[in-house]
């Protein structure tokens, strides 16, 4: 009786262990031809291109490969470069009153995106803030035509250099 019930919790596990060996063969390739991920794309945003419009300056660029499945099942990072790193956005910023030590408002720089392009803002928190005054930014986004899949890798999405380690992008 001992050994029918080893056989039959082994045959209750065997479709665990299948379904386990199956998943350990997805690998996500940054030379995939089915494109799991894209390279990285650098470019300027700046102040000189940007339209204002009330309290957001924002410009569009084209990206060919934000195409309708990245739109529908992926996802586009962007990061922008302070300070010597690679900082994810949106990045909110404390601007403080030169009277007083308090934040005065906010400034924050986010991005959006749909297919064919991506477009990056500042956006201040009153329509009084100085927008003109902001820097320009170097700025990277990394395309990834499967979200769930890139969740699945257990790296931090907010952190450029694990994303660059983990899919083993080119600078």
């Amino acid at each position: 009786m001992k050994n029918l019930n080893v056989r039959k919790n082994a045959l209750s596990t065997l479709p665990l262990i299948a379904f386990m060996f199956l998943l350990s063969g997805c690998i996500i390739d940054a030379n995939d031809d089915e494109g799991t991920i894209m390279y990285p794309v650098e470019f300027v945003f700046s102040m000189q291109d940007a339209a204002i419009n009330g309290d957001v300056a924002s410009v569009q660029f084209s990206v060919g490969n934000v195409t309708p499945n990245v739109v529908d099942n992926g996802v586009v990072l962007a990061y922008f470069r302070e300070q010597g790193t690679w900082t994810a956005m949106p990045y909110t910023f404390g601007i403080e009153s030169p009277d007083i030590l308090a934040v005065d408002y906010t400034i924050t720089m986010g991005y959006a995106y749909d297919d064919g392009l991506v477009e990056v803002f500042y956006e201040a928190s009153t329509p009084e803030a100085p927008l003109i005054d902001q820097p320009d930014r170097r700025i990277k986004v990394v395309i990834l035509d499967d979200l769930a899949f890139a969740r699945q890798a257990n790296i931090d999405l907010n952190d450029y250099e694990a994303v660059k380690a983990h899919f083993n992008l080119a600078e």
